[in-house]
Parts: C-alpha cells; sequence; structure tokens
C-alpha cells in the first residue's frame, strides 16, 4: 500500500512540474495557512500555497485554525514550490491524494490568494463556498486577510 501511495504521489508530483516533494506529517498547527511539517531530514515551516487564512485577530481565524488540526500527525506529503519572504517553505498539502489547500477553500476556512494563484480549481471552490455560505462566507462582512493586514 505504502509503495503504492509513494509511486501515486510521484507521479503527481512529475506531472504538475513542482520543484520539491517532501514526505512527513504536520507536527504544529502555527494558523489556518501556516504549518510545521516533519520530514524524516527534518522540520520546515510550510505556508500553504494559493490560499490566504484569517490572521489571528480576525474573524473565524480559530475555525480556520481547528480546520487544520484535523490533519495533525496524518501521513502527508507536500508539493513545494519555492519559498516566501520570510523563508518558510510554499506548498500544496496533500493527505490521501486530496488537495488540502483546496478543501480549505472550499470549506470557508480560506480565501483563494489569487494574487498569487491563478488555479481555477482554487477559484470555483471559493465561488462555491461563497454562494454558499459556508465558513467565514457566513459572517456578515469577510475582511480578506491581505486588506486586513493593511488596515492595522
Amino acid at each position: 500500500m505504502k509503495k503504492y501511495y509513494l509511486i501515486n504521489c510521484l507521479l503527481i508530483i512529475y506531472a504538475s512540474g513542482y520543484s520539491q516533494v517532501y514526505t512527513g506529517s504536520i507536527i504544529r498547527v502555527i494558523d489556518g495557512d501556516t504549518f510545521a511539517f516533519q520530514t524524516a531530514e527534518g522540520s520546515l515551516v510550510i505556508r500553504m500555497y494559493g490560499i490566504d487564512a484569517p490572521e489571528r485577530d480576525q474573524p473565524y481565524s480559530k475555525e480556520s485554525a481547528d480546520f487544520m488540526k484535523q490533519y495533525l500527525n496524518k501521513e502527508a506529503f507536500i508539493k513545494a514550490s519555492g519559498v516566501d519572504r520570510y523563508g518558510r517553505t510554499l506548498g500544496v498539502l496533500y493527505i490521501n491524494n486530496q488537495d488540502i489547500n483546496l478543501l480549505s477553500i472550499r470549506n470557508g476556512c480560506s480565501w483563494h490568494y489569487k494574487r498569487y494563484s491563478s488555479d481555477q480549481q482554487y477559484a470555483s471552490s471559493e465561488e462555491f463556498a461563497k454562494k454558499n455560505k459556508i465558513g467565514l462566507w457566513a459572517l456578515q462582512n469577510p475582511i480578506p486577510p491581505w486588506n486586513w493586514r493593511q488596515n492595522k
């Protein structure tokens, strides 16, 4: 089973053109879009690519972080696509071959970060969550984190 999982992961990575792959598990959730990831070689801080979750002092922050906590200590892999200006590895989290970044958007736990990602699945998942008032979209006036940070 593990051999099949690894082969599947490598095929997905090869086809998508990502630069680095890490296997391991989330050992600590920092917030709704950032976590510590343990690999056999050590740990790294991952900033989830293509999404932006509510800031810690923003409405729906706790719920967004709680969404990520359900994935603590589960076998996972990261398709890394670079490093952000804070030195965090940018990547897409996969558990059981599911794109967790996409699920975060679809469950209304984060916004699609269109400034950095043009992924159409992410865009349509955000529209779905918004239309159905799922998660943060049930709030009266959800403010995107990038606007929240500007107003501080």
